[in-house]
């Protein structure tokens, strides 16, 4: 591939993440009629932020009988905040993206929380 061509790509890719975040950023701030779904992104922030990591658990070590390092690592992985592709999805698409950027907000706020629990039950059991 030409050295041209390979800046370009890793610019535009070093680009996407931050033109997400403003752009997330920006239809936050946009006014909204009352019946905004809050309550439709405090249900979508419990199951990614609860019910996902415990499912991704069951499935790691009771089905597959993953090693326990995977399963830490996978269930740390599941039990990280929504990002920024749905979001990208829903506005692309014109569906519920206010659901959507709700549900990033609320469950990078409550990660702090529950990411913070996850990690002491896990240095509490040794892991």
């Amino acid at each position: 591939m030409p050295h041209s061509v390979e800046t370009f790509l890793k610019l535009l890719g070093g680009a996407a993440s931050p033109c997400a975040l403003v752009s997330l950023g920006l239809f936050l701030a946009e006014k909204r009629q009352v019946d905004n779904g809050r309550n439709t992104s405090f249900v979508f922030t419990a199951i990614k932020l609860v019910v996902q990591p415990a499912f991704t658990w069951w499935i790691a070590a009771r089905v597959f009988a993953l090693p326990v390092d995977v399963v830490d690592m996978a269930v740390l992985l599941a039990a990280l905040p929504t990002g920024t592709g749905p979001f990208m999805l829903a506005e692309f698409y014109r569906r519920e993206a206010h659901v959507t950027s709700q549900t990033i907000l609320f469950s990078t706020l409550a990660s702090l929380v529950t990411l913070s629990m996850l990690l002491l039950v896990m240095q509490r059991h040794g892991i």
